[in-house]
């Protein structure tokens, strides 16, 4: 954005925000709204998020707008930072024969009426409606007869964002996700990437942006909607839904005091202490850890399909975390229970973990039984499981094996 632009808008407030509605052209929409890229320091990250949050529909949105004369779209909601946005008001002339306003209404409207002043540094993007700009975006690319994008409007509605500051990204990412579980039920993904009230969420993105494994460079964890691990991310050794759920396994007070609300900054540094201490530990003590992320003398993809070693699956790792959270409730460190539990026999492939977590028939992973595989963890440890209703079930599986 080279050049000042002025956009006819009207001023309002809600709540603690103050908010522009402005009329806005396809082709403005185009040049001047970016995506989210400047919301997490781990550029894989911040990717992402724009993938989760903004591509998914971008082409039947497209394709509305390109076949439908009666096409209309939605408001978009555009955060603002940066730069020098300004609000310039305009006098309204009263005193046209056409109307009678009385003075209660001249009083709200005076100073409603105006010009959004954008200098040309700032950094806009969607908060709410990002497909809409991303279809708005592939529709102009397309040569299309009907389609003019300085003809053709929409509604922009701007929030102010100090992007300068962690806490005005805090404010956006809320608003966003405010506004999305408002409208439709976000994925699973989007959520972790940008939910402010989520304690999980928030530690999930703090221990990416702030430990070493989880470099862009490295390739280490996966950025998918669904959490799985393909077959070519040979470096991979979990994915941003998994770091996200062994966060919350390995939590230690009451998970809804965590995710209902936002918790305070000390209570989020210690759970990151707890998640940042639980990967160190395992980087000191496990042979396998050490050999692909510190020596570099094997890859992930080699313990996981050739070795089929527990630490290196996402439903492993998790039962691994439940049952270093076991321990520690009974009055172990940490750093001894990641100790203890390696001394399991952690080859999935073998008969400890038939029908736990390996179907011996089929040659593949059962990922539903979680809580079993915790308890099978103790065991292995001369540990008993965390109940008696767990370990009942646990031996109720052993003995219908028959072997």
């Amino acid at each position: 954005m080279n050049n000042i632009t002025l956009l006819p808008a009207i001023r309002s407030r809600v709540g603690d925000w103050m908010f522009y509605t402005a009329s806005m052209s396809f082709s403005s929409v185009k040049q001047l709204i970016k995506s989210p890229d400047e919301i997490h320091d781990r550029q894989k990250l911040a990717d992402w998020i724009q993938r989760e949050a903004i591509d998914t529909h971008a082409d039947s949105i497209a394709n509305y707008i390109q076949n439908n004369e009666q096409r209309f779209l939605g408001a978009l909601v555009i955060g603002v930072y940066d730069g020098d946005p300004n609000w310039i008001p305009l006098n309204v002339n009263f005193s046209s024969d056409l109307v009678d306003v009385p003075d209660e209404s001249r009083d709200h409207i005076a100073g409603k009426l105006g010009l959004l002043k954008l200098s040309g540094a700032e950094k806009l993007f969607a908060i709410d409606g990002q497909h809409r700009v991303a279809g708005i975006k592939k529709a102009l690319e397309s040569e299309t007869d009907n389609l003019s994008g300085s003809d053709e409007e929409v509604t922009a509605i701007f929030v102010s964002h100090n992007g300068s500051s962690e806490e005005g990204k805090q404010r956006t990412r809320r608003l966003f996700t405010t506004l999305n579980k408002k409208a439709k039920r976000i994925s699973k993904a989007a959520e972790i990437a940008l939910d402010e009230d989520n304690g999980f969420a928030i530690v999930t993105r703090m221990l990416i942006d702030s430990h070493w494994l989880f470099e862009d460079e490295r390739e280490h964890i996966s950025y998918t909607s669904t959490g799985a691990i393909k077959a070519e991310e040979t470096n991979t050794i979990t994915s941003v839904v998994g770091l996200h759920e062994i966060i919350k396994d390995l939590f230690l007070d009451v998970k809804r005091v965590f995710e209902g609300s936002r918790p305070t900054d000390e209570q989020l540094e210690r759970h990151l202490s707890t998640c940042t201490s639980f990967l160190d530990f395992l980087l000191e003590q496990s042979e396998e850890f050490k050999s692909v992320f510190v020596d570099k003398t094997q890859s992930a993809s080699y313990y996981r399909t050739d070795e089929n070693h527990l630490l290196f699956r996402p439903i492993g790792q998790r039962a691994f975390a439940k049952a270093v959270l076991v321990l520690i409730n009974r009055g172990i460190d940490l750093e001894s229970a990641v100790g203890v539990l390696l001394q399991a026999n952690l080859n999935i492939s073998s008969n400890d973990w038939h029908h736990i977590l390996w179907d011996p028939v089929d040659s593949t992973m059962i990922v539903n039984k979680v809580a079993i595989a915790e308890s099978q963890l103790l065991t292995l440890t001369n540990n008993e499981p965390q109940t008696r209703r767990k370990k009942l079930a646990l031996e109720e599986l052993i003995e219908s094996r028959g072997y």
